[in-house]
């Protein structure tokens, strides 16, 4: 998996509603633990216990890894950190990054990129950690043009909320008559998103591969 320290990881465990916390990767020896800081939730760490099995799950950006391990220790001073047992086998799946997610999400849309004048309200209809295609009552640009977009999502199962706040290019512009479906006034953008930090595309990957096979067998 070649994981740097610093990667983002999802902690599931085998409770009843398998509930999932985001941890860090702090280092590891190979082929005998894994260094990861105990999960904060509410300001507070999770109450986890030694001897308890766990389901790491990480997004490189091509691939969704996949592995169990155990709680070996706890060390709770000075720092808040586990021994994790080094993976036996590791389940890879290829992840679409530039595949698009059906999604229905509200975006504002400011052209040009400013933090000034009033926002245009938009609809995110699909969705990659790439870019989006947008629809408006409004020509939101032309290609070439550069905006900024803000929208909102949860990601599950512990129900917590992610913003994004990026610019983006616009790649497509066009009329959304749809053979009548939608109202002639419609019009959409493919946008590519500029920048994105590595904790919003982690956020961003998971959302899409819950979304993604929430609707694919």
């Amino acid at each position: 998996m070649r994981l740097q320290v610093g990667t983002r990881l999802q902690l599931i465990l085998a409770r009843p509603g398998k509930p999932a916390y985001f941890s860090s990767l702090i280092g590891y020896v190979s082929g005998e633990y894994l260094l990861v800081k105990l999960p904060v939730e509410h300001g507070l760490t999770v109450p986890l216990k030694e001897g308890e099995r766990v389901t790491v799950r990480v997004f490189s950006g091509v691939s969704v890894y996949t592995f169990a391990c155990d709680i070996e220790s706890m060390l709770l001073s000075p720092r808040y950190y586990m021994h994790l047992s080094f993976p036996q086998e590791i389940t890879a799946t290829p992840l679409r990054s530039a595949a698009r997610v059906k999604v229905n999400l509200p975006v504002e849309v400011r052209s040009p990129p400013s933090e000034h004048g009033s926002p245009v309200d938009a609809m995110l209809s699909d969705l990659s950690i790439t870019g989006a295609f947008i629809s408006a009552q409004t020509v939101l640009g032309a290609p070439g043009d550069r905006i900024s977009v803000s929208f909102t999502f949860r990601v599950q199962p512990t129900n917590q909320q992610v913003e994004i706040r990026t610019d983006a290019t616009i790649c497509s512009s066009r009329s959304l008559d749809m053979n009548g479906k939608r109202p002639a006034s419609q019009h959409g953008v493919g946008i590519h998103f500029d920048r994105i930090s590595e904790n919003e595309q982690f956020m961003l990957q998971h959302y899409l591969y819950e979304a993604e096979n929430a609707v694919t067998p």
